[in-house]
């Protein structure tokens, strides 16, 4: 690295150069000018010393003042020694820079006091001739100023675009990252979601059979001694119950094709587990159940379900009601046992259970187990009719 290199890149080297040569230039002025000569010099010098050092802001009348007093102290040498002008004219250079730095900021007044500077320089170099090769210094100078500054302005813009640039960037790889954990909790989420939903097919599909499977083989025991016939008649239905058990698993792995659950059916299933636990069924429907949405009517189908399996295992009931019917823009599902619960017995919320009310939630809808009068359990599932045409709609 060379020593202007070095000069550059360390500032306080580069002051202190500066400021040597400033003092070795008031030492040769004090050996061969006037004491008051020197003090006129010295005064200008302490000035660009100070402005070297210590960052700070000239107002216009500061530069004013400056500027008449450098003009007036370079006119008075210039009259009282025939030497003053090698002296003058290094000071009129550092303030015709300085003047150029201002101008490059769009300062009128800066402009004028370079032009003024200049033609000052011009006048006391003029011999006779005129000075072409200081006017062309001059001109060079400034625009080379000029030049200079613009480059470090535009640098510097450039640089705080950089960072500015790389501000938003990072904001924006946050934000992404934020956007991807979302995502993939949404995912997880979703798997969730449907790993519940699945679970929840199965348990009130295939339990609902292998409910009803357990029941008959259980009185298939019995029956084996006591009544062949009625034994051959059981074997056929565990066979039925295991073909629709099996139809059970091909719809989950072909997402249950909830289109297939007519009121028909309902009452169909209704009438098997009837016939399958000794059980005596009522079952009405009213309104138009074909038109209530595949949502609506997948959700009656798994509740109803769901319920008279609990009612074969845990009621004891005898007599089951099974009411369907349409009021106040909402489907109603009510199903009445006459089992062995009382009013004063917590309701047991199994898997089962919460299902229903988890199927029932997610129409904005509501199911409620209450006491049957004389006893017995009594489920009551509503489902908002508006609220699933509006999202069948939607999809």
């Amino acid at each position: 690295m060379t020593f202007l290199q070095t000069l550059r890149s360390n500032k306080t080297l580069f002051r202190l150069a500066i400021t040597a040569v400033l003092l070795y230039s008031f030492w040769s002025i004090y050996l061969e000018q006037p004491a008051w000569s020197s003090i006129s010099y010295a005064i200008p010098m302490l000035f660009f010393g100070f402005l070297l050092w210590r960052k700070v802001h000239l107002n216009n009348y500061a530069v004013i003042i400056a500027t008449i007093y450098l003009f007036s102290m370079t006119l008075i040498n210039e009259d009282f020694s025939s030497h003053a002008t090698k002296y003058n004219i290094p000071f009129l250079w550092i303030w015709f820079s300085v003047m150029a730095v201002r101008s490059a900021r769009n300062d009128r007044l800066a402009v004028a006091l370079n032009l003024l500077t200049g033609a000052l320089m011009l006048a006391i170099s003029y011999d006779g001739n005129l000075p072409f090769s200081l006017l062309i210094s001059l001109a060079s100078t400034y625009f080379g100023i000029h030049s200079l500054s613009r480059y470090i302005s535009v640098n510097r813009i450039n640089r705080d675009q950089l960072k500015e640039l790389e501000k938003v960037h990072s904001e924006l790889q946050s934000a992404h990252d934020e956007l991807q954990e979302n995502a993939l909790q949404s995912v997880r989420y979703a798997a969730l979601a449907e790993r519940t939903r699945i679970a929840g097919e199965i348990h009130d599909g295939l339990g609902h059979h292998f409910t009803s499977i357990i029941v008959q083989l259980q009185a298939l025991k019995w029956m084996v001694r006591q009544n062949p016939e009625q034994a051959e008649h059981t074997v056929d239905q565990l066979l039925d119950v295991s073909r629709q058990g099996l139809a059970e698993v091909r719809s989950v792995v072909k997402d249950w094709s909830a289109s297939e659950h007519t009121s028909d059916e309902l009452r169909l299933l209704a009438a098997q587990v009837a016939e399958r636990s000794g059980l005596q069924l009522t079952f009405h429907t009213e309104g138009d159940y074909g038109n209530w949405g595949e949502a609506v009517e997948s959700i009656l189908y798994r509740i109803l379900q769901e319920s008279l399996t609990n009612i074969v295992r845990h009621s004891g009931a005898t007599e089951v009601n099974v009411d369907i019917r349409e009021a106040a823009d909402c489907a109603l599902l009510t199903i009445a046992d006459n089992g062995n619960y009382r009013d004063s017995q917590p309701i047991k919320q199994g898997f089962g259970v919460k299902n229903m009310m988890r199927r029932c939630k997610e129409l904005q809808g509501d199911c409620q187990f209450l006491p049957t009068a004389g006893g017995g359990l009594t489920v009551k599932a509503s489902l908002p009719l508006r609220m699933s045409q509006a999202s069948a709609a939607g999809e």
